[in-house]
Order: structure tokens, then C-alpha cells, then sequence
């Protein structure tokens, strides 16, 4: 690979232009809380997601079994977030719970196949919520074939994070129940940055944002007194790269989601455009222009 003559030195390193670039693909790597999962089983209920023309899969969610008042809620608005992230792939068609006959409670015991056959629900997903001595949210989940009467997966999944993070464990079920049975990985348990524009058409406003994959979880990361352009992940998805005017000056930005702290990556001569970090995280590449000339150039974080 070749490179110029000539570098820049900040805080973070030295930024080097590139002639020669490689073609590389992000990889998104999202920590999960507590995930315990066993090797999946081939199972009857399948869906094929190559077919061009796919009828939606029946599935009935029923509510998480909770034997207190807050662990039923917290299992009703689990329920309720799994079966809206299934039907938005389109690839699912929760079942109406009006139509249930057999309860959460009634579940923990035994399965009553038949009831669920009845409404014609191809697949089950039933589970408990209880809380740990240490104030942590216990989730537990079946995924069920209705008509062979097994466990999609083979076993249970089991999932332990501080109740405020129920939305994200809701996120996580559906990412499993999309896997065992479509074969595919789920993308509900992800996050969407992007530039959020308010205001008067003559004094607009541009702010980073973010918020999960259903819109929800929405917050602002900037307060619009500088204009901000394309962000990017990072590979871990807990940091932001993006283009900020500060003081009519565009700079490239890191931006650290978990605490909030935004770093400049340098003060270099020029304007630096659209920054994107390379697939391992330890560098950036952005556009630099200088002279009249714009070339590419990475930087080192570590």
C-alpha cells in the first residue's frame, strides 16, 4: 500500500493519506446481557426467506408469566415488543392474544398443544419473568413448534440485566426467535444514529440523534449549535465518528455513547469529510482536502 510523503500528528496518532484502498465490509458487533443459549435443533416450522412470495408464519406471544404485579407487567410489555418486532419483518403474523385459550400461568406447568392448535398458531413463544436477589430482570423463553409439539432450539433461553433494560431483553427474544426459525441472525437489537433537522427553513437545525431500531429509546446527542453530518458507527456500536462545523469549521468527532464524551480527532489543516471507521475499530478513514486537492486518508486511534 502506498502513502504519501507527508502526515499529520494529533492527540490520536498519525494520519496517513492512502493512495490504494481496500474494500472492506463493517461488522456490527452488539454485546448481549446475560445471553445463555443452547445449539439449535432443526425444527418443522420453517421459513424459507428466499422465496420471493412468503405467506407470514402464524405465531402466538403470549404474555411472560410474572407472579408479582410488576413482573406481569414487565412480562405483558415484553410480549408486546417481541410480537411488534416479528410482524414489522413481515416474515411473522402474531396471533390476536384475545384468541388464546390457554394462560401464561396455565404454561408454566405443561403446554397444551391443542389449545394452540385450535387457533391455528404454527408456533409458540411463552416464558417467565422473575426477579434475582440482586434487584436484576430474569427473563426466560420457549420458542415452541405447535405442530410437532417440540422446542424450537432444543431448550429455554435465559436472559439478566436491570429492569430498565427490559425493551433491549424484548429486542434480544425476538433476535432468537428470528434465528431459530428463519436461520438468519435478527437485527432487532440495534441502535440507529442519524441527523435529526428541525426549525425554520431559515434557521434549520441539525442535531446527532439516536434511537433503537422501533424508534423508541429516541435522545438527542448534540444540541444544534454546530451543524453535524454523517455519523457512523463504530464495529463495537458503542462509539460515533462524524463531521461537526464547530465555529464554522468542519472537524471530524468521536463521540463515546456510554458516557457522552465527544473528541475531537484532531485540528487539521483543511476541510475533513465523512469519516467512517475501519472494520476493527482502530482507525478512521475520512476525506481530507487540501490545495484544491481531496485525498483519503486513515488514522490510528490506537
Amino acid at each position: 500500500m502506498k502513502t504519501a510523503l507527508f502526515v499529520f500528528q494529533s492527540r490520536f496518532g498519525k494520519m496517513t493519506m492512502l493512495t490504494t484502498l481496500r474494500r472492506a465490509a463493517a461488522v456490527v458487533a452488539v454485546a448481549l446481557i446475560g445471553l445463555v443459549a443452547a445449539t439449535p435443533l432443526r425444527a418443522e416450522v420453517i421459513i424459507d426467506v428466499t422465496r420471493g412470495n412468503m405467506r407470514p408464519l402464524p405465531i402466538a406471544i403470549a404474555d411472560m408469566f410474572g407472579a408479582g404485579p410488576a413482573e406481569a407487567q414487565y412480562g405483558k410489555d415484553i410480549a408486546r415488543v417481541v410480537a411488534a418486532d416479528l410482524e414489522r419483518s413481515g416474515l411473522f403474523k402474531p396471533i390476536d392474544q384475545r384468541a388464546f385459550i390457554q394462560t401464561p400461568a396455565s404454561m408454566q406447568t405443561n403446554v397444551r398443544f391443542a389449545d394452540w392448535k385450535q387457533i391455528n398458531a404454527e408456533a409458540l413463544v411463552q416464558g417467565s419473568v422473575g426477579m434475582t436477589p440482586d434487584g436484576r430482570l430474569r427473563v426466560e423463553f420457549h420458542l415452541w413448534d405447535v405442530f410437532s409439539e417440540t422446542e424450537i432450539g432444543g431448550t429455554g433461553m435465559a436472559f439478566s440485566a436491570s429492569p430498565q433494560t427490559w425493551r433491549r431483553m424484548a429486542h434480544l427474544i425476538a433476535d432468537a426467535v428470528y434465528k431459530r426459525i428463519t436461520g438468519e441472525d435478527g437485527y432487532f437489537d440495534t441502535q440507529i444514529v442519524y441527523i435529526s433537522e428541525s426549525g425554520p427553513k431559515n434557521d434549520r437545525k441539525k442535531r446527532l440523534a439516536i434511537m433503537d431500531q422501533d424508534g423508541e429509546n429516541h435522545k438527542f446527542l448534540s444540541d444544534g449549535s454546530d451543524i453535524v453530518l454523517t455519523p457512523r458507527f463504530s464495529p463495537t456500536a458503542r462509539e460515533i465518528t462524524y463531521m461537526s462545523y464547530y465555529r464554522g469549521t468542519p472537524r471530524v468527532y468521536i463521540y463515546q455513547i456510554d458516557t457522552g464524551r465527544r473528541e475531537q480527532l484532531g485540528d487539521f489543516p483543511g476541510m475533513t469529510f465523512a469519516p467512517r471507521f475501519s472494520p476493527d475499530g482502530n482507525k478512521v478513514i475520512m476525506s481530507l482536502a487540501q490545495d484544491g486537492n481531496t485525498e483519503i486518508y486513515e488514522m490510528n486511534l490506537m
